[in-house]
């Protein structure tokens, strides 16, 4: 009597088909995840020649000095607070009526993105102001005209230019001797300068009083609408912090302004500005205005596109900033 044996299963895992799926799966698995590691290193190695593009530019020739409207000045060099980069600049004294010179009441002035003391706007400004008594500290932002090299931090790092110049203000070599130390020092600054003086300003009370022309609230929502693709904006800014250290996500006046009461802030901005928008002014009037005792002015300028005002109003806008100064630091 034969017995029957069982029959053999066979694993369908075994079988020649389902081999051939598995062996598919893996090289598809493979391709995606190289295609992936690819898309990833075309990512951050975008990212990253687009951040070091945005944090560094070449620097915009000094092409004149107050010697161009009449103004006596002096050459001076100083160093950034804390990281001491060597700026470079032009003290102006201010002209009394009776022609006498003056460094009582000196205001710095902080020039804006990719422009250096020698703009039109920042001249222009400082010879006007000069001419009304008040000395006028002109100098180059880090990374900016004949200043040290470094990377563009949208007014982080920049602050510490501005509080080395008040160092430089109080207690630095005198470039005019006979003049002495500036009794009362206040600041205006334009644009990226502006938010860059709403910085330092926010922890440095010897900084009396504060204009701004188009400053701007934060800059991370004007990237947005910049240049740089948007897919790309998050790599940028890791990248920005990674390689340089520098957060942009922090680069915010808006949080600190508040801070500068009960010292005055004269807000000015263009009604027609395309790069930074009107809202931003009344975004850090609203934050300014909050504070315990807070002095705030402002002033839109119609028709004014970005930093235009004082192109537009002329003696107006002068009269405006040297009035506002002039209560806020007193007379000589």
């Amino acid at each position: 009597m034969s017995i029957k044996q069982p029959p053999i299963a066979i694993s369908a895992a075994s079988s020649p088909h389902a081999v051939m799926h598995t062996h598919r799966v893996y090289k598809v698995v493979r391709w995606l995840l190289l295609i992936s590691g690819l898309l990833s290193l075309l990512y951050t190695s975008i990212s990253v020649g687009v951040a070091i593009g945005v944090v560094y530019g070449p620097p915009q020739p000094v092409v004149q000095t107050p010697a161009a409207f009449g103004l006596p000045f002096r050459n001076v060099t100083f160093t950034s607070r804390e990281d001491h980069l060597a700026l470079r600049g032009w003290f102006i004294p201010g002209v009394l009526p009776d022609g006498r010179l003056t460094s009582e009441r000196t205001l710095i002035l902080v020039h804006g993105l990719h422009s250096n003391r020698a703009s039109p706007l920042l001249l222009g400004l400082s010879a006007a102001l000069a001419r009304r008594g008040f000395a006028v500290l002109d100098f180059d932002l880090r990374g900016h005209g004949q200043s040290a090299p470094a990377p563009l931090a949208m007014g982080l790092f920049e602050q510490r230019d501005v509080l080395g110049a008040v160092d430089f203000l109080r207690s630095g070599p005198l470039p005019y001797p006979d003049l002495g130390h500036p009794r009362v020092i206040g600041g205006w600054g334009d644009s990226m300068g502006g938010a860059t003086m709403l910085l330092a300003a926010a922890h440095e009370p010897a900084i009396r009083a504060v204009v701004t022309d188009s400053a701007f609230a934060a800059i991370v929502p004007l990237l947005r609408e910049s240049n740089v693709p948007l897919m790309f904006l998050p790599g940028v800014l890791t990248a920005i912090h990674d390689l340089y250290g520098i957060n942009y996500y922090a680069a915010r006046p808006v949080d600190v302004v508040a801070k500068i009461a009960p010292r005055p802030i004269f807000f000015i901005q263009g009604a027609a500005d395309t790069v930074v928008p009107p809202d931003n002014m009344r975004e850090l009037a609203r934050a300014a205005a909050a504070a315990h005792q807070a002095h705030i002015q402002t002033w839109m300028v119609p028709g004014a596109n970005h930093i235009e005002s004082f192109a537009k109003m002329g003696d107006v806008y002068a009269n405006r900033v040297a009035g506002f100064f002039a209560t806020a630091l007193g007379s000589n």
